[in-house]
């Protein structure tokens, strides 16, 4: 019977067990601590298809819009199934490869294999091309494209302190840039400077999880704070200023050049 307990005791808790030999981890260790699932699986995992650098001001691009380095959409890889609307474009895609921009990182045959293009020679990928145009179980049904402009990305500047901390965002493909650009309407959600900050992009893989992002997480449909209703979004001094300046004395404008300011 005390044996029994014992086993009991050190199922929950393996510091309670009284033997010297050495217990597997109790419910508590799985739990508790750094590396246990709260904190390591829960409140934050490591993933793929993600990329991180430092932000940098970019008054040119759409509020709604994030500038990705090409370096970044070279390594994230979008899988876009092969379809009648897509095989030219994918195709050429292939043919281009990992280090041609646009190009493609893999494919994934009929058969469930997947295939690395990096190190294949420009012969290997024509013929797999090719194959996108045959009809037979061994054709590539998915390809694993660069990142190109207009793909949803989810934006997130750590701390994560409300839910406008992560934002969808359209990529806007930038050659030859190592920081990533960000509008600054953006800066209140996620309390952003450009002071050295760093943001995390995550690419999603699915359909859903692209329809998701442009559907419910749009930068440009979160105008006001879940906490309060209060705006979050716009910009300050800019606004101060137009502000100041149409109201001065003897302005005079139409009503669409007004509405259009």
């Amino acid at each position: 019977y005390r044996r029994l307990q014992n086993l009991v005791n050190s199922f929950f808790d393996n510091t309670l067990s009284k033997s010297t030999k050495k217990r597997p981890h109790g419910i508590r260790q799985i739990l508790e601590k750094k590396e246990g699932l709260f904190r390591k699986n829960l409140m934050g995992k490591r993933v793929n298809f993600s990329a991180r650098s430092v932000i940098a001001p970019d008054p040119y691009i759409s509020t709604d819009e994030i500038g990705v380095p090409e370096v970044f959409a070279k390594t994230l890889s979008y899988p876009e199934k092969v379809t009648e609307f897509n095989k030219e474009k994918l195709s050429q895609l292939i043919k281009n490869g990992p280090d041609v921009y646009p190009g493609a990182n893999f494919i994934t045959n009929g058969d469930g294999r997947t295939y690395k293009l990096h190190g294949m020679s420009e012969q290997e990928r024509s013929k797999y091309a090719t194959m996108l145009y045959s009809n037979d179980g061994k054709m590539p049904i998915v390809v694993g494209r660069h990142a190109m402009d207009g793909d949803f990305v989810l934006i997130n500047r750590q701390p994560t302190l409300h839910r406008v901390s992560i934002l969808a965002m359209r990529c806007k493909i930038l050659p030859n840039q190592k920081t990533i650009r960000m509008h600054y309407s953006n800066c209140a959600s996620f309390n952003a400077d450009f002071d050295g900050d760093e943001i995390n992009l995550h690419l999603p893989q699915s359909e859903l999880g692209r329809g998701e992002a442009k559907e419910l997480a749009l930068s440009s449909i979160h105008y006001v704070t879940p906490t309060a209703g209060n705006p979050i979004r716009g910009l300050i001094q800019d606004h101060v200023d137009a502000g100041a300046m149409l109201t001065m004395k003897n302005k005079f404008f139409t009503k669409s050049q007004y509405q259009q300011l």
